[in-house]
């Protein structure tokens, strides 16, 4: 193993500089094992000899006064292993609702009873608001039994008859261990095997359920996958600072601090007088000042809810919600259209609970945690209505540079874009040097003042203006874990996480970023910014050290804080002879990197793309070997094909567009996954071993490689038919024009290029595949094919080469 290099990432610490395929396939092993290597300390020859491989995390250190006398090859370790487990914080017991016993015929008579236009047009929204939940919680408590909730300390499997044996086991186990008697030890032994058959017997009978019942209720089956994996609790006891709590309310309090201290106080003036700037306010591209309300809508989208949502600060699940839809959405309409008519966003649907979610680092600390935002489904409702008429109206204004949170964009058209850029730039011998950026707390600290003023230049006016000024003013939140609540806190600055309109808000308040590039070329996915331009030359990277400058100004002016400690740069290109340039933010220097993960994918200088597969491949070697794990008493192939699919497969997949290879040895490196999982199904099913293709079409799973193929032709015919919206890429398609009629047709012109790096990027490639598929197929249009019809040619064509 001297040969094996162990870097630090953010992921711990990783092997680098890999020589060998033996080396390759025991770091697989490692990864499928779930184990990980913790050891960073060398030998007297550089060398780290020692590995120290475990699954949870461990700390070495070097001896310094060793027992034996120490081996040149090998140091003396300190290996510290903390088998003490955080004792858990007890859930609060909380008064719950029955809602599978609810009388929802007579809650919904009695709502529509009820005469809702006098009830509610009285007094102000916030004052109505609190009416409509009075009658409603009236009718909870009138129409649904209620019980206190409890902890399960058995699992799911247990019933009462194994937990009658068990309190029998015990009580003998304690009577002989207090009075020796032979005859309680042996009644104490026939009961411990009793327990154990009947949890045998239960356990199967459980994972028979599930797997039966999978189609019809996914989520118990997911539930059992997902504490197969490291479960998380919270600690009894956690610290922030210089501060620590051991109690619910404590900790939950502790959280609140630590969340409320991220948002930003304005320094632009108070709110309320935004509306008298309106002189400095150029002329907007838009005009939108009203918003539409429908009973029918209402209903609608209340009939659309995900019954398992839970309740916000209202306490009104979407059970209730969805069961009283038709019933609720008259109330509902009438306080949406107060609402916007005066201006007024109700106090109570501008709350929301925060739940503390783990990232990484010890469980103890607060700031090892990110919160999750959980916002009243009523306002979610509302904030669709508002959303689909602004997006509606605002949708061309928007920056087409702009990919995150905009219809028909994601991830792998902003890649797409970026890729298809360096590629060509690449062909021609060209450098490009790309400075990624990074905000800190970019959501959380937009000023409240400024994004007015930017709704007043878009085109937002009227009672929707004043409504929106309400809404993202005096909010509040309140942490809830394991039933405790800490006090709430007003929220100064940012948009509301967890909300539809946050996201929306935040991309209109960045919208004029594009001011700021008059040399360079720019992609956003929400807060994540690429600045990119050809540098062959001194001169093109002061131009592009020009635009950084820029940024960083309009940055400051508008209240956005970059974090330069976390923006790299990095240089794309394969000449000999790269030009060096260095970058800088704020007077700040940018550090300088080789590779460097951009939205999930990693990007290395010579987009070669093999560190990303190392990568892929090593996380789904991880996963098979939890899937292996966890699978062993499944019954049922299609239930171990859905952990598979839906862990491993797509971990394979995920923006398979920007670095599907040409190269066999990474092809096969993917390959070799699913071959592994086949392997696996063959022997658990007592399936004869025969060719990889044909258990593929046996088991229904087309190869890697294929399906790679399959989402090329996908991405392609949606971009053509304008289901992806990314005229960056629309605008290189070029449709071939034959000057006379040919056996053999190709729709897409693919141009002649220098290098095969150029040759295999996604138009180039996703062009000739359809050229040929269109060929062997004639039913498959570019225009309008469908993607299970590709998908379906492509599996036909697949089938038929096996049997051939």
């Amino acid at each position: 193993m001297r040969c094996i290099k162990w870097v630090v990432s953010e992921d711990g610490i990783e092997a680098a500089s890999l020589s060998s395929e033996h080396i390759n396939n025991f770091l697989d092993t490692v990864s499928f094992c779930g184990l990980q290597q913790f050891n960073l300390i060398v030998n007297k020859f550089d060398q780290i000899l020692d590995l120290v491989l475990s699954n949870d995390d461990v700390s070495v250190t070097l001896c310094t006064d060793p027992l034996v006398p120490e081996d040149p090859y090998h140091p003396a370790l300190y290996i510290n292993v903390s088998f003490v487990e955080l004792e858990p914080l007890v859930p609060c017991k909380r008064t719950i609702y029955c809602y599978n016993r609810a009388d929802f015929t007579k809650i919904n008579n009695e709502i529509n009873s009820i005469d809702w236009q006098n009830t509610l047009g009285v007094g102000s929204v916030d004052d109505a608001v609190g009416k409509f939940y009075d009658i409603v919680y009236e009718l909870q408590n009138k129409h649904i039994p209620q019980r206190v909730s409890k902890v399960n300390k058995y699992p799911p499997w247990y019933n009462q008859a194994i937990i009658k044996v068990l309190n029998e086991k015990m009580k003998f186990h304690r009577k002989f261990k207090k009075y020796g008697n032979v005859s309680d030890k042996q009644t104490f032994e026939l009961l411990r095997e009793r327990v154990k058959r009947l949890e045998r017997v239960s356990f199967n009978d459980y994972i028979a359920h599930i797997e039966s019942s999978l189609p019809a209720n996914p989520r118990v089956f997911w539930s059992f996958i997902k504490s197969k994996r490291k479960g998380f609790s919270f600690p009894s006891c956690m610290k922030h600072l210089n501060y620590s709590s051991s109690s619910g309310p404590e900790i939950s309090n502790l959280f609140s601090e630590y969340f409320h201290s991220t948002f930003l106080r304005s320094d632009f003036g108070p709110v309320q007088e935004v509306e008298n700037t309106n002189d400095s306010i150029p002329t907007p591209l838009a005009d939108i000042a009203s918003i539409e309300i429908s009973v029918d809508n209402i209903c609608k989208l209340l009939g659309t809810l995900d019954l398992k949502k839970s309740a916000g600060p209202d306490k009104l699940p979407a059970v209730f919600l969805f069961s009283c839809s038709k019933a609720l959405a008259v109330p509902l309409a009438i306080l949406f259209q107060r609402s916007l008519c005066e201006g007024v966003m109700p106090l109570l649907w501008k709350s929301a609970f925060i739940s503390p979610i783990h990232k990484k680092g010890p469980k103890d600390i607060v700031s090892n945690y990110r919160p999750i935002s959980k916002l009243c489904l009523i306002a979610k409702i509302f904030e669709r209505i508002v959303y689909d008429q602004i997006y509606s109206s605002l949708k061309l204004t928007f920056n087409p540079k702009q990919h995150g949170f905009l219809k028909k964009k994601s991830t792998v058209s902003n890649l797409l874009v970026f890729n298809e850029f360096i590629s060509e730039q690449m062909d021609n011998n060209n450098q490009v040097d790309a400075v990624y950026t990074d905000y800190s707390k970019a959501f959380d600290r937009i000023d409240h003042v400024m994004l007015l003023k930017k709704l007043l230049s878009v085109g937002i006016r009227g009672d929707l203006f004043r409504w929106l000024k309400s809404y993202i003013s005096n909010r509040t939140q309140s942490v809830v874990l394991n039933g405790y609540m800490s006090a709430w806190k007003n929220i100064p600055s940012g948009v509301p996480q967890g909300s539809l309109l946050g996201p929306l808000l935040f991309i209109i308040f960045t919208n004029d970023i594009d001011i700021c590039f008059n040399h360079s070329e720019f992609l956003l996915f929400a807060d994540d910014m690429k600045v990119f331009r050809v540098v062959n030359s001194p001169k093109d990277s002061d131009l592009l050290q020009d635009d950084l400058n820029r940024l960083a100004t309009y940055c400051r002016l508008n209240s956005l804080d970059i974090n330069v400690s976390k923006c790299f740069s990095i240089s794309f290109g394969r000449k000999r002879n790269m030009y060096q340039s260095t970058y800088s933010l704020s007077d700040q220097s940018i550090s300088i990197c080789n590779e460097i993960k951009d939205l999930g994918v990693i990007m290395d200088s010579k987009l070669l793309f093999d560190k990303h597969v190392d990568a892929i491949v090593k996380k789904a070697y991880k996963l098979l070997g939890f899937l292996k794990r966890s699978c062993k008493n499944f019954k049922l192939m299609k239930s171990i094909k859905i952990i598979y699919c839906t862990l491993v497969r797509s971990n394979l997949e995920y923006a398979s567009q920007v670095w599907n290879s040409r190269y066999g040895v990474y092809i096969s490196k993917i390959e070799s996954i699913q071959k592994k999982f086949i392997r696996f199904l063959c022997y658990k099913f007592k399936i004869p071993r025969r060719s990889y293709e044909f258990h593929c079409n046996q088991f229904h799973l087309l190869p890697l490689q294929i399906r790679r193929e399959a989402a090329d032709l996908i991405f392609l015919t949606r971009l053509a038919q304008n289901s992806i919206d990314c005229p960056d890429l629309l605008n290189k398609i070029n449709l071939l024009v034959p000057s006379r009629l040919l056996r053999l047709k190709s729709l897409v012109h693919v141009p002649l290029v220098h290098t095969n790096y150029r040759q295999n990027s996604f138009l180039l490639r996703a062009s000739r595949s359809f050229n040929t598929l269109s060929n062997d197929c004639m039913d498959i249009d570019m225009f309008c094919s469908s993607a299970r019809s590709i998908t379906y040619n492509l599996t036909n064509k697949f089938s038929s080469t096996i049997y051939d």
